[in-house]
């Protein structure tokens, strides 16, 4: 029984599973020597990016709300032409001010049609 444990590959395992545990208890700088730098620079580049993917987040939520009140023509009018005008708020609040109020008067529009021109045609 004393020789399985001290068989050699059985060191050279335990040795290898000590090594990782005590790499993953070193700090950052113990494991990475090297000073190598691994973060992007921050310039104008970065702040260009930031406002691209704010322009598109605000036409995102215009559009949605086009779509919402689009879809209210021909599908639950009330509540998609309800979420359409909410949403349209929305986008005007984050400045995409000509698709939420496309929205808005689309939804509203659908809204009216449901209530005082459907009921009537049918």
């Amino acid at each position: 029984m004393a020789d399985y444990f001290n068989h050699p590959r059985r060191n050279q395992e335990r040795n290898t599973n000590n090594h990782r545990y005590n790499d993953q208890h070193k700090s950052f700088d113990e494991r990475n020597s090297d000073d190598e730098e691994f973060s992007r620079e921050w310039d104008a580049s970065n702040v260009d990016e930031m406002e691209d993917f704010r322009v598109e987040m605000r036409n995102l939520s215009g559009w949605i709300a086009l779509i919402l009140s689009v879809l209210s023509f021909f599908f639950l009018p009330i509540i998609l032409g309800a979420l359409g005008i909410i949403v349209g708020f929305f986008a005007r609040h984050r400045n995409a001010v000509w698709l939420g109020n496309t929205a808005i008067v689309v939804g509203a529009i659908s809204i009216i049609l449901a209530l005082f021109v459907r009921p009537f045609l049918f």
